[in-house]
């Protein structure tokens, strides 16, 4: 609320759309209570000054709150040199990129406020670019131009100033290659050719350049480059491990540095999604001399990663860093600490950490480059792309947005394993997640599981798909965690399988492995977008336990990462009346009362609704409690108590005439 409140100062705000736009998906009297809270929460923090309400309207004091977004407008409308450079140096990424909100109103504002920064941020960034060469300062130009580039590499004009730089640096051969690239680039990715303004620079730059003029006297010529030696075709985002650097001064950390590369080729090279290079060739190019970036023209791969191992005492430190090959922008970094023991376990834990974080941040990059494609340029892949972005969402409006999606992108592309997959996890979770869903969704989801299986049987996405859908919706257990413990045995760094799993076992009564799988999944991928499923299940299964202080624990995260969770809600709720729990204060079982109140007639983990006849439903032996969903709105004078049922083994039937009987866990 403060980020919007600051990005819309001085303009007052109407309760009833903060409201919506944080709170859209709860109940209007519990959207407001959490506005009202909100906003006495941020007068505490921040003192009574910096806030004005008048009746509906909310504002925030400007004189009061100093914004970074302000500012960066302000410079940028200011236009000097001088103004135009802080601009660029205030603006470091997209707003709010650490704040997750999963409300559609909220992800419609921030995604429109990001284009439009970042959209002023390129236009600021080109603009200094000219007034440095102007004034002489190629360089300095040439980096401005990179930084622009790096934001969006499809922009002209930023690759225009770039060979502009080049040339007045005296390096015309090199802006000419760099406009081939450019050429290259926009055909790959937009299926067009540069614009007029492009084409006529790159036709200057052509009558400046001798074609066949020789080398000057006592100047060496240089060597040309080496023909690709492996070009990627197809659509799959490629990528080379380079061999990382031991930089701890001990030769023999040698062998860990060339081991750790290996072993991560290895566990990247399972995921089906990407395309690696094998350890042979990114070894052999090591002693070459050769730039990461030379490396992956020499290949023709879109992403690099590299690394640096350094030991100090008995501790290892790895430091891991992707980076787009074309516009040498920064995808992903991080740095793993690990006390040096036993040394194929650290190789391994190393190896599969880094592994199950950069197919991620790869296909992250990978949707961001498919939204920005014009509607009408997208391919059957593209069309998957943009679907992920949804599928992942957590919200009804994005699950019915990916499933329409993924039709499209099987229209075009009938054999793709991943996109068949992907459909059928999006027909499964539709239900939970309040979308609707046609009577023959269960069928249509398995069989396109089936067939994801059939077109590629080493694909681990696949099999865990198809082990959670024979499981949960199809009933068939022993064949869904079949499949299932074979997604982790072909891919052990899937975060996917790993938190699929989990949740089988989960449903499935065997509580203490679900703990250790779904661990393991936030472990192998902690920003993950599926974070608030895997810890959903957690909650569910440490209620189970009689672990309610850990359920407790993992319903709060899961709600804070996606707050229209409702089965997190209704598992907060259950932890914090569990019996251990009703010792605790007065106000806890009020917050279970509040958490209460945001259910909806929808149990996740079973994937039942108050629409659907709970007769097929089997249930283990298991004091758990039931919680009833009126179809009616409950009387303000009646309480809202836990029902406590015995789950028999031989399958229940609830009546549905009144009320439904959600379980929390099955």
């Amino acid at each position: 609320m403060l980020a919007f409140l600051a990005c819309m100062a001085p303009d007052p705000q109407s309760r009833e759309k903060l409201s919506t736009l944080l709170w859209g998906s709860h109940l209007d009297a519990q959207a407001k209570q959490n506005l009202r809270q909100a906003l006495f929460k941020l007068r505490q923090i921040l003192g009574q000054d910096a806030l004005r309400s008048d009746g509906e309207l909310v504002s925030l004091n400007a004189m009061v709150i100093a914004c970074d977004v302000s500012q960066f407008e302000e410079l940028v409308q200011d236009g000097s040199r001088d103004a135009l450079s802080a601009a660029a140096d205030l603006y470091r990424g997209r707003l709010a990129d650490d704040i997750s909100v999963g409300e559609e109103s909220w992800s419609e504002w921030v995604a429109g406020e990001r284009e439009r920064l970042s959209e002023l941020a390129l236009g600021a960034m080109v603009t200094l670019g000219g007034h440095e060469l102007s004034e002489g300062r190629a360089e300095q130009a040439l980096r401005t131009g990179q930084r622009a580039n790096a934001l969006n590499n499809l922009r002209e004009d930023s690759h225009r100033l770039i060979m502009r730089a080049l040339s007045a640096t005296g390096r015309n051969a090199e802006a000419l290659k760099y406009y081939r690239d450019v050429v290259a680039l926009l055909k790959r990715e937009l299926s067009t050719e540069p614009d007029l303004a492009t084409r006529s620079l790159a036709a200057e730059l052509r009558s400046n350049h001798p074609q066949n003029a020789a080398p000057a006297a006592g100047e060496v010529a240089p060597e040309a480059s080496p023909p690709p030696a492996l070009v990627m075709h197809g659509e799959r985002p490629s990528l080379v491990v380079l061999p990382f650097s031991n930089m701890s001064g001990d030769p023999e950390q040698d062998y860990f540095a060339d081991g750790v590369t290996a072993d991560i080729i290895t566990a990247l090279s399972r995921f089906r999604a990407l395309v690696v290079i094998a350890r042979g060739t990114s070894f052999a190019l090591r002693d070459k001399g050769m730039t990461s970036q030379q490396i992956a023209q020499q290949l023709g791969v879109q992403y690099v990663l590299s690394g640096q191992i350094r030991k100090a005492g008995n501790r290892i430190r790895v430091s891991a860093e992707l980076t787009h090959s074309g516009s040498e922008a920064q995808v992903w970094s991080d740095r793993y600490d690990r006390p040096l023991t036993d040394i194929f376990d650290l190789q391994d834990d190393v190896s599969s950490s880094v592994a199950a974080v950069v197919d991620p941040a790869v296909r992250s990059a990978e949707i961001e480059r498919a939204r920005r494609k014009p509607p009408t340029n997208l391919s059957a892949y593209d069309l998957y792309l943009r679907a992920l972005h949804h599928l992942w969402g957590g919200t009804r409006e994005d699950i019915t947005k990916a499933i329409d999606l993924l039709r499209q992108s099987l229209s075009l592309d009938e054999a793709r394993s991943p996109t068949l997959a992907a459909l059928a996890w999006g027909l499964v979770m539709a239900s939970p997640l309040g979308a609707h869903t046609s009577p023959d969704a269960t069928t249509e989801a398995l069989s396109l599981a089936r067939r994801a299986v059939e077109q590629d049987g080493t694909d681990a996405f696949a099999h865990a798909v198809y082990g959670f859908t024979l499981f949960g919706p199809a009933g068939d257990n022993d064949q869904g965690r079949i499949h299932a413990v074979e997604a982790v045995r072909l891919n052990p760094s899937s975060a996917f399988a790993w938190g699929t799993l989990g949740m089988i076992d989960s449903m499935a009564g065997d509580y203490e492995n679900a703990v250790t799988c779904l661990h393991r999944s936030l472990v192998l991928s902690p920003y993950d977008s599926m974070l608030h499923l895997w810890m959903t299940g957690l909650t569910a299964s440490c209620f189970a336990l009689g672990r309610h202080e850990d359920g407790i624990a993992w319903a709060r995260k899961s709600v804070q990462h996606n707050p229209g969770n409702g089965t997190g809600h209704r598992m907060l709720a259950a932890n914090l009346v569990a019996p251990a729990a009703w010792k605790k204060p007065a106000r806890s079982r009020g917050v279970a009362m509040q958490h209460k109140k945001q259910r909806s007639a929808i149990c996740a983990p079973c994937a039942f609704s108050s629409k659907t006849m709970l007769s097929n439903a089997t249930f283990r032996p298991s004091r758990l409690p039931v919680w009833p969903i009126e179809r009616q709105a409950p009387s303000a004078t009646r309480s809202v108590r836990p029902v406590m049922k015995t789950r028999m083994s031989e399958p229940t039937v609830h009546s549905v005439a009144r009320t439904s009987w959600i379980c929390p866990v099955r």
